[in-house]
């Protein structure tokens, strides 16, 4: 209960939405970052044999590194999709990804979606 109280803050800061509990506006979307959340903190504390012998990194013994890039994809993604809607939200909130976006509009060649991505939590 605490983690899933900890996720919400984080994301109600970030994107103002909630993805544990009640009152999610969208199921399917919370499913999806609860699913995304959960493969994170299983894989953290992961090891991978690849980094201490090379030739089982060449082979991927385990495919960790294949789980490891489809999570990632998965996760620029999601997040892509979160910019991408308080984007086209028509009034302006108090996020963190608001405040991002309207400092992309005075300097575009640095705030771009890629920065904005890679400063999450």
């Amino acid at each position: 209960m605490f983690s899933e109280l900890t996720f919400n803050i984080i994301m109600r800061m970030v994107g103002g939405k909630r993805y544990y509990g009640e009152d999610m506006k969208d199921v399917e979307e919370a499913r999806q970052f609860r699913e995304i959340m959960n493969e994170i903190v299983k894989l953290a504390g992961a090891s991978n044999p690849g980094e201490f012998v090379a030739v089982l990194r060449w082979i991927d013994h385990g495919g960790l590194e294949k789980k490891l890039k489809g999570l990632a994809k998965r996760m620029d993604v999601f997040l892509q999709s979160l910019v991408d809607e308080v984007r086209n939200k028509e009034e302006e909130g108090n996020t963190i990804i608001d405040h991002l976006l309207s400092l992309q509009k005075s300097q575009p060649e640095y705030y771009t979606d890629q920065i904005i991505k890679g400063l999450r939590w």
